[in-house]
């Protein structure tokens, strides 16, 4: 009886041995599979790729976006015609929500242009997705942003940054509504090195606050350092009547902050705080402007796929994007058109940082909301 027993618990034990010699041999079959779908190579070969652009078609984004969609016909495999879409409206939740919900797994559309972090982290209204649902094809670094100010904003004027930080007379800061990415990073830069200003919302784009600037409706505000160097430097830089007062540092592929190689001459905030303070910057405000620098100015604007876009066309346009702006006919039409090159970003990277709005803190999530409400006069 007992030999019968242990001869029956040897069959059964033999028989889920076997069976868990299947399960893993298929296991391994599926990964093989999966990662051989991962490293084919998908030609788009006579097919249209739409890329659909979350603003108008005159916008600075669009410019730079028709710009790699043009290279992108060389670069990908199989030489498809690539097509702007321009879907405005929303905040560019129209064209988010297109490819969302609508676009085919195939690649044949997918999204490009500017993605609101901040939409995700303080869930605006009509946000009820998050941006690491799409499948990541690749990033785009516009440039960072400088801080600039009149010099008449001082009384008897300024010649350096701390001559701002040390008046009584408020800056007049011009922007944007108070909770654009872009707003909300500058101002905290002057809270951080203790400069008084009131904010002045309701322009609707950066040239029209620039003009404000001009006319001296205004004495403070923000431009990505490609627009203050095309634009705010030869009008008012040159001319005398403006300074910069400091450029946010820009994160490498490492997430190292670095100085903005576009306005060298320009002091970088933390560069500037400590200077002022004798040592670096610390606590939530800090931690607050390092967390946007993460999730909100390390990559401006986004390739996107749908939700389950097919693996191997993901791979050959992230590899397309990628030789796309690295090659010299990009790089050179860049130069010419756009005065500067668009710096790339890995689609891993770039996974990455959608990824870390999830993991942004209670008290910067808190902190950010009520420097919101400050700019808004609540």
């Amino acid at each position: 009886m007992m030999n019968r027993t242990i001869k029956q618990y040897c069959r059964v034990l033999m028989a889920l041995m076997v069976s868990a010699i299947l399960i893993s041999c298929s296991d391994a079959t599926q990964t093989n599979q999966d990662n051989a779908a991962t490293d084919e190579q998908h030609s788009f070969a006579g097919e249209t790729i739409t890329v659909v652009i979350g603003l108008d078609a005159s916008a600075g984004g669009t410019t730079v976006g028709r710009l790699i969609a043009k290279h992108l016909e060389q670069s990908l495999a199989g030489n498809p015609t690539v097509i702007v879409n321009n879907m405005p409206g929303a905040s560019g939740l129209n064209a988010h929500l297109h490819v969302l919900l609508r676009a085919p797994n195939d690649g044949t559309t997918v999204y490009y242009g500017p993605r609101s972090s901040l939409g995700e982290l303080l869930e605006f209204p009509g946000f009820t997705f998050k941006y690491s649902d799409f499948t990541p094809l690749g990033g785009v670094q516009i440039s960072g942003l400088v801080v600039y100010a009149r010099t008449d904003s001082v009384p008897g004027g300024f010649s350096e940054p701390k001559d701002v930080v040390a008046t009584a007379e408020p800056l007049l800061f011009g922007g944007m509504p108070p909770e654009h990415g872009r707003m909300i990073i500058s101002t905290m830069g002057l809270d951080l090195i203790g400069a008084n200003y009131n904010y002045i919302a309701g322009y609707p784009s950066s040239g029209n606050y620039r003009a404000a600037v001009i006319s001296g409706e205004v004495n403070t505000a923000t431009d990505a350092a490609h627009a203050y160097l095309n634009n705010v430097v030869p009008v008012l830089v040159d001319e005398g009547h403006v300074l910069p007062v400091y450029s946010m540092p820009m994160l490498n592929a490492e997430g190292e902050m670095v100085q903005n190689a576009l306005v060298p001459d320009v002091p970088s905030l933390p560069n500037l705080y400590e200077t002022l303070n004798g040592e670096a910057p610390s606590g939530v405000l800090w931690d607050s402007i390092a967390t946007l620098l993460e999730i909100d100015q390390t990559m401006q604007h986004v390739f996107l796929g749908p939700p389950g876009m097919d693996a191997a066309a993901a791979e050959t346009f992230r590899t397309g994007v990628a030789e796309a702006m690295a090659s010299a006919e990009f790089q050179e039409e860049a130069k010419r058109i756009l005065s500067y090159v668009p710096g790339s970003v890995s689609y891993q990277r770039q996974a990455e940082i959608l990824g870390a709005t999830s993991g942004v803190s209670p008290e910067v999530l808190e902190y950010i909301k009520g420097h919101i409400e400050k700019n808004s006069g609540y």
